[in-house]
């Protein structure tokens, strides 16, 4: 423990303290693995309130305002998410600050936007606005300039920047999302409800909840009883209100991680149908790690956290008809269910959140 009060590291994003979220969750593991496993003294700056709450701009201003205040004693190292940390790597760099910057990219946005661009108007529910392409954007590119390293959740997301940003090619790392996991899978060896399908995740673009409805009409269809279980989707659930009315539903708009034990250990079938993922999804990882079978769509992020037919499944994420014809073969298929059951938890093993903060780690203090 002799790195106690010697290395003070910052988490910052500008989310709100209660987010329930990937960036969230994220944040708080790597915080209390660095605090827990390596002594290091963390802390986690959460985004404003009031009237500016959610402007990054005003988030990445306070976030410098709040170093020049800390500047006797400042931090060894700010994690921030995104832009959150970009005024604070121009000040540190500019004022000799002894401060260095960790962007943490949870998905990099101009490589979100060329997903979206390729997507017919229908589908997308928020476009990525002006001020994004001229003002986030540019900002991203200064962030990578002025900042000590640029942490990625995905190896084909740290290639991508490699290749698009070469200067900054040593800057780069690779630490993906992890999970907590127990002695033992909870579906290995049980009998499981054959019917009852988990959706995680909100109604977004990128999310692709819709095609995950039509996919379980379709089961449906075939499965009579079947249930399916939406959480996170958020507050306004009028959509799947209109969609399911005549389906065996539940919608749980919001829930915290202590929460979805319940859902993983209640739903033996997790359908991910996501267009987009700026890291390795953690209702995937968690699910994998209850022994759950995962159906996913083929996307970069998820190709590698799984092989299909041996910890999980391949959907396209655009047939609700194929993908529904996919899942219940392999939902008839008990001994393929035994052995994905099976490879699913050892993978999730491998991905356990200790792993991630010795990562992280070594990033931080390199020998």
């Amino acid at each position: 423990m002799g790195l106690r009060n010697t290395v003070n590291i910052w988490f910052a994003a500008n989310i709100p303290q209660e987010s329930c979220g990937g960036v969230a969750r994220s944040m708080r593991e790597l915080s209390e693995g660095l605090r827990r496993d390596h002594g290091f003294d963390t802390e986690i700056v959460y985004g404003l309130r009031g009237p500016v709450r959610g402007s990054y701009l005003f988030f990445a201003c306070f976030l410098c305002l709040r170093l020049l205040l800390h500047v006797k004693h400042p931090p060894r190292w700010i994690i921030a998410r995104s832009t959150d940390g970009v005024f604070c790597a121009i000040a540190a760099r500019i004022l000799g600050i002894k401060t260095k910057i960790a962007l943490h990219n949870h998905g990099w946005e101009e490589i979100a936007y060329g997903v979206e661009k390729k997507l017919h108007a229908d589908f997308i529910d928020v476009r990525s606005t002006w001020r994004a392409r001229f003002i986030r954007f540019p900002l991203l590119r200064t962030a990578i300039f002025f900042c000590d390293r640029c942490i990625s959740g995905t190896l084909c997301e740290t290639r991508w920047l490699a290749k698009r940003y070469p200067l900054g090619k040593k800057k780069y790392a690779y630490i993906p999302n992890g999970v907590m996991v127990g002695s033992g899978a909870f579906w290995e060896g049980r009998a499981a409800r054959e019917n009852a399908f988990l959706s995680v995740g909100g109604n977004t673009w990128k999310k692709n909840i819709r095609n995950t409805v039509g996919v379980f009409k379709n089961i449906a269809a075939r499965l009579p009883d079947a249930d399916l279980v939406l959480v996170g989707t958020g507050v306004n659930i009028k959509y799947f209100s209109e969609e399911l009315r005549d389906y065996r539903y539940l919608v749980v708009p919001l829930e915290n991680l202590d929460g979805m034990a319940t859902w993983y250990e209640k739903c033996p079938y997790l359908i991910s149908s996501s267009r987009y993922e700026g890291g390795h999804s953690l209702a995937i990882l968690e699910a994998m790690s209850f022994g759950c079978v995962v159906f996913a769509t083929d996307i970069p992020a998820t190709r590698e956290i799984i092989v299909d037919k041996r910890n999980g499944v391949f959907i396209r994420g655009h047939s609700a008809e194929e993908d529904a014809r996919t899942i219940l073969d392999v939902v008839a298929d008990k001994g393929l269910i035994t052995r994905i059951r099976t490879g699913a938890f050892h993978s999730a093993r491998r991905a356990r959140w200790s792993r991630q903060v010795g990562r992280l780690k070594a990033v931080l203090c390199p020998e």
